[in-house]
């Protein structure tokens, strides 16, 4: 019989995948453009309520496919760095 990881392992384990990520999105090329204030990712992910009948869940993955879900030739526009880039998306 296979044990299942603990509750606390997996909260462990995503904590230092979150970590990881954030490294990450610190060290995007400078070259990658800045998110800006009015722009999509700020639009969809700076509201920090969530809709209270569907859930935490639905609401950020509502905002996930209206900046991210695009056509492959724009996913590459996708990736912005700074405060309202990729950050904030972090943060929610």
């Amino acid at each position: 019989m296979s044990q299942s990881t603990s509750p606390q392992i997996q909260k462990q384990q995503l904590e230092k995948l979150l970590q990881k990520l954030s490294g990450l999105i610190k060290k995007l090329l400078t070259t990658l453009p800045c998110g800006a204030k009015d722009g999509l990712i700020a639009k969809y992910f700076t509201d920090q309520q969530h809709n209270t009948t569907e859930g935490p869940h639905y609401t950020f993955n509502w905002a996930w496919e209206h900046v991210f879900q695009v056509l492959d030739d724009q996913k590459e526009l996708c990736v912005m760095r700074g405060k309202y880039g990729l950050e904030l998306v972090h943060a929610y």
